[in-house]
């Protein structure tokens, strides 16, 4: 029998979101340095992708995970970098339907990761009805605000999340997410 995660036990009563933003600045890394990296390591720009067999096709299509099925703007790409590599908070005015928490997620722990010796209370003792941290990047835009791109994380755990990048386009006045790429999983 697999063991159950604590995500997978609970139903989802209230959202954590970390307060501060994603960022990809590197200490004391250049914004200069700190765009070309992402540039290179979020495959902005319309190309082969790095696993591109054709089980790893399949999955895409299946997933609904596309690659770049069409270009972004140059002047999203730029606004994402340069939003990629700055810090700052999250703006809470956004609606949900759960109640929600902002937290600064580097100060909080999960049970078991990493074992804590001072009876400092977990994640899942704070947030019984969390299934785990979610956090934004700033979002980049093109000049007419009908394109955008997104960084998002999902924390559940020490050894459980996942990390994705959305595009979304605005069709008739509502934003909508038109390709997603998994950067990462844990």
């Amino acid at each position: 029998m697999m063991a159950q995660s604590h995500h997978d036990s609970i139903a989802t009563s209230q959202l954590v979101f970390d307060n501060t933003v994603l960022s990809d600045l590197e200490a004391k890394e250049s914004m200069a340095s700190c765009k070309e990296r992402v540039r290179k390591e979020q495959s902005l720009e319309r190309s082969t992708p790095q696993f591109n067999s054709l089980p790893d096709k399949i999955y895409r299509i299946l997933t609904l995970s596309s690659w770049n099925d069409r270009s972004l703007r140059a002047d999203t790409i730029e606004d994402f970098l340069e939003k990629s590599c700055t810090t700052g908070s999250v703006s809470t005015t956004f609606h949900t339907d759960l109640p929600r928490t902002f937290i600064i997620g580097a100060n909080v722990h999960f049970e078991g990761w990493p074992i804590m010796k001072d009876e400092t209370a977990s994640f899942e003792q704070v947030f019984p009805g969390a299934a785990g941290i979610i956090s934004f990047s700033h979002v980049g835009f093109d000049s007419a605000l009908h394109e955008a791109v997104v960084s998002v994380s999902f924390v559940c755990g020490g050894l459980c999340g996942t990390g994705w990048r959305y595009i979304l386009e605005k069709k008739r006045g509502r934003w909508e997410v038109t390709s997603k790429l998994m950067r990462w999983m844990s």
